[in-house]
């Protein structure tokens, strides 16, 4: 876990204009730990680095690294975004160790301070009919109603059914956007509609920034590399969607396709990734449910171990008890707790199997281990 300085450092270090994190990385071989840098002046230690062109000026005019941090926690600040480190809880633990892995996010909403789920990015053009648009909001509703945490990129199409099918049945959703929080720009009003009902909002691109072909392209290795797994649901041959297949493939992310008319020119992207054997075909919920490993409804694929009991949310703590009883149907869990929707109870059963807590027996029965 970095102190306050090292923290300060780096969000400040990240704020600057085409620093990324193989600068920080110099700045850490050539230089030092960051938070000893926090006080002096940049003009002394900046000329070890070896600075990107576009950088190097910005990173001259900034004084000293707490001026910077200033800045950028005072902005932060305006607008709501946390500023969020690897190692906290609200950091999402997947991205840590992809390849080259943010050293900041920039968050509204709330984060990781929902119980632990497993998670699964969906994507795919943006060009949808509204048939297409249907059905990806029935599979994110269905994915958000077993339990699973929808990440997406608020883009319209794909992105947009994904985020509001999953908000429909008051599930978790994630959105990484292309451009700063205080930058949405065409994604800005179902971003809002994301923070107004519950979720949750990520960028590494610090205040100010502004979108580009390049910044969206940066963000779909983080839509992939949050998630456990990725399902394309529709993609032309070119498509950003691609990109994150690609992605998902090098991050050893768990890859679906919705197979798709094959004459259909929207399809043919993700018909080729089942094709070539790149991903496993996505036809029910319970493809989802595996490829998360989550085996069957909502089963873990391996039991988890030795885990504190006093970290459950109060729903999936209220369940628990009620199972410490005997084993339970879904419906009958429905029944005891009136004021919980179904969508918070599958959420709760998911966040106690993840927890190792209970077994899904089938049939929708579970019971405590």
């Amino acid at each position: 876990m970095m102190d306050l300085a090292e923290r300060r450092a780096t969000a400040a270090l990240w704020s600057i204009q085409g620093v990324g994190p193989v600068t920080l990385r110099e700045v850490r071989t050539r230089v030092g730990p960051p938070g000893e840098l926090l006080h002096q002046p940049v003009s002394s230690w900046a000329p070890l680095v070896p600075w990107r062109a576009d950088s190097h000026a910005h990173v001259m005019s900034v004084g000293t690294l707490a001026a910077a941090a200033d800045r950028l926690e005072a902005r932060c600040k305006a607008h709501g975004a946390r500023i969020l480190f690897p190692g906290d809880a609200a950091f999402p633990w997947l991205l840590v160790n992809i390849d080259k892995a943010p050293a900041v996010l920039f968050a509204l909403g709330p984060a990781g301070d929902a119980p632990p789920r497993r998670r699964i990015a969906i994507v795919g053009t943006r060009n949808i009919d509204s048939g297409s648009r249907e059905r990806v909001a029935a599979v994110a509703a269905g994915a958000a109603g077993a339990g699973l945490c929808v990440v997406s990129g608020a883009a319209r199409g794909t992105d947009e059914a994904a985020h509001r099918g999953a908000l429909a049945v008051k599930g978790e959703t994630w959105a990484f956007l292309g451009s700063a929080l205080d930058e949405m720009d065409t994604a800005e009003a179902l971003s809002r509609q994301i923070l107004r009902r519950g979720g949750t909002v990520l960028s590494e691109f610090p205040p100010g920034f502004r979108p580009n072909t390049n910044s969206f392209t940066l963000r779909n290795r983080l839509i992939s590399g949050a998630s456990d797994a990725v399902l394309v649901f529709r993609a032309p041959v070119k498509s950003g969607a691609l990109h994150t297949a690609d992605a998902a493939l090098a991050q050893r992310r768990p890859l679906l396709a919705t197979p798709g008319d094959p004459w259909n020119p929207a399809a043919m992207g993700s018909n080729a990734l089942l094709r070539d054997g790149k991903a496993r075909p996505h036809v029910d919920l319970s493809d989802l449910l595996n490829a998360v490993g989550l085996e069957g409804a909502m089963s873990p694929a391996e039991p988890v171990p030795d885990v504190d009991l006093t970290q459950l949310g109060p729903v999936a703590a209220e369940v628990l008890a009620l199972l410490a009883q005997g084993p339970a149907d879904f419906e009958g869990l429905q029944q005891e707790l009136p004021a919980v929707g179904s969508g918070e109870l599958s959420s709760a059963l998911v966040e106690l199997e993840v927890f190792g807590a209970v077994v899904h027996k089938g049939g929708r029965r579970y019971e405590k281990r």
